[in-house]
Parts: structure tokens; C-alpha cells; sequence
């Protein structure tokens, strides 16, 4: 029967649990020594880049915020940021080859769709292909072992 992998949080909770008696006496003793000599403090490096590592985040969040607040306040006549993009279509039924435009969210990827020329489920996103013999026809891409190709001229797009 294969050995499960140790959980290592538990593992550090096991130890800190072990050694809290020892490390409550240790600090104890370090405060009492800070109270007779005050620039042990200082001396001590874990508090030293402790304080180093504090005042750096707290530098870097004063400046993200002064240039946030630098940043002039979008126009009163500004629109709204755009949620949704326009996709190029074309219907891969040869005796239709209708193109269409859709509006749908970023990112939408549920290809095919429906052509409102044929009214049947296989509108497939389109690209324009610009190489000489097509001179910018939108097509449906097909997928080859080079990558995707136009299927008029057997152009490979990027």
C-alpha cells in the first residue's frame, strides 16, 4: 500500500505546539533584556527586517495610491467599458456561405451558431484572409497539421 504524502501544516503545528514553552521563556528573557538595555531592539534581526520589510510595503502602497490618485477622472461623456465584442460568422454550408455578424461576451468560444440565412446550427467564426488569390474574404478556418488554413487558397493564418 502506497505511504500517503505528511501533511507538513499539521507537521508545523505539532512543533509549535512542542516548543511554544521554549519559545515563551525565550521571549520572556528578550523583553526583560530590551527593558535594561533598549537598543537590543534595534539589534535584534528578525525585528530590524521585520520593521525594513513593513515600511517597504507600506512605501509601495503610498505610491501605487499617489499615482492612482494623479490619474484625471474619465470624461462626463465617457461610456461605460465595453462587455461584449463583435464576432465575424459565416455559414459552412456551401450553397448558403452567408456572413453575419454576432454580438456576444468576450471570450465566447460556442461555435457553431445559428445562420440566419439557412436557419441551421453551423456558422462558424470567420477570419479574413488576405492573400492574393482570396484578397480579403472573410472564411471559416479549417484545422491542419500546419495550423489553420484558408480553404479556398491554402493560405496559413498566424
Amino acid at each position: 500500500m502506497a505511504q500517503e504524502n505528511p501533511n507538513r501544516l499539521a507537521e508545523w503545528v505539532v512543533l509549535v505546539r512542542r516548543q511554544w514553552p521554549v519559545l515563551k521563556q525565550h521571549l520572556a528573557d528578550w523583553l526583560g533584556a530590551c527593558r535594561e538595555n533598549p537598543t537590543l531592539i534595534w539589534a535584534t534581526p528578525s525585528v530590524r527586517y521585520g520593521t525594513w520589510l513593513v515600511g517597504g510595503l507600506i512605501a509601495v502602497w503610498f505610491v501605487v495610491w499617489l499615482s492612482g490618485s494623479l490619474v484625471p477622472p474619465p470624461p462626463a461623456a465617457a461610456k461605460p467599458e465595453a462587455t461584449t465584442a463583435d464576432y465575424h460568422v459565416i455559414c459552412t454550408d456551401p450553397d448558403c456561405s452567408h456572413h453575419f455578424v454576432i454580438n456576444r461576451s468576450f471570450g465566447f468560444t460556442s461555435f457553431p451558431v445559428d445562420c440566419p440565412k439557412c436557419k441551421r446550427e453551423i456558422g462558424e467564426r470567420a477570419i479574413r484572409c488576405n492573400s492574393e488569390s482570396c484578397q480579403g474574404r472573410w472564411v471559416a478556418p479549417i484545422e491542419t497539421d500546419t495550423g489553420s488554413e484558408c480553404p479556398y487558397c491554402d493560405h496559413v493564418f498566424d
